[in-house]
């Protein structure tokens, strides 16, 4: 009864974002289900999903965490002009996320954001097929703030990040721009990762360095 609650609760803002950004043949399938809990700050840009995208196969905003208060915790959607998102198959963005897209965000099939996840996209920001993203991480591409030389020079541009297939990020960590994390790899809790890391690592420490192998293992969703 719970969940139907809450199915019922999210069809005025299911309607109206499908409808802002697909066809009408794709938005009747419904294949973006979007929380009562949401604030739409932005409802600009463009949204991708697969061809023949399934009803409810994308979730935004629904699920419980154990540190958010699922009646106040509220998901915040802000796509700016010029922005981009693309979906995969099976992707679930957490209660409480935040997402600030002006750039481009791919995310991958069957990539799950447990929760309170906030991601700052102004470049391009990628996520590989089945990432496990656990609650309180922050993922930006970006300084937000520029840092010129007297000349008038930036020397600080935003850059792409990079999260490979079966990649799990755990809570609390932070991945700033220009961070490749490759395929199969694990970011230890509340790690710091700025630089570019090899598939099969574990990944921890501030900053952020190898402290242990992925090879020959893999994590279970």
């Amino acid at each position: 009864m719970r969940k139907l609650y809450f199915y019922l609760r999210c069809i005025p803002k299911t309607l109206w974002f499908n409808l802002r950004y697909f066809p009408l043949k794709t938005a009747l399938r419904f294949p973006v289900l979007v929380c009562h809990r949401t604030y739409f700050r932005d409802l600009r840009g463009k949204v991708t999903v697969p061809e023949g995208a399934k009803f409810g196969k994308i979730k935004l905003g629904f699920g419980e965490v154990q540190i958010a208060d699922g009646k106040y915790s509220r998901f915040i959607w802000s796509l700016k002009k010029g922005g981009i998102v693309n979906f995969g198959r099976g992707n679930k963005i957490g209660t409480g996320s935040r997402l600030h897209i002006s750039g481009e965000l791919t995310i991958g099939d069957g990539v799950n954001f447990s929760g309170e996840t906030t991601i700052v996209c102004q470049k391009s920001m990628r996520f590989g097929d089945r990432a496990l993203v656990s609650w309180q991480t922050l993922f930006m591409d970006t300084d937000m703030h520029a840092v010129e030389l007297e000349t008038g020079t930036s020397i600080n541009p935003d850059k792409e990040v990079t999260i490979g297939s079966d990649v799990w990020v755990c809570a609390r960590s932070t991945v700033l721009k220009g961070s490749v994390i490759s395929d199969n790899s694990i970011v230890s809790a509340a790690a710091l990762v700025s630089g570019e890391f090899a598939k099969d690592a574990i990944i921890g420490g501030n900053p952020a360095k190898v402290i242990g192998s992925m090879a020959g293992k893999r994590f279970l969703h």
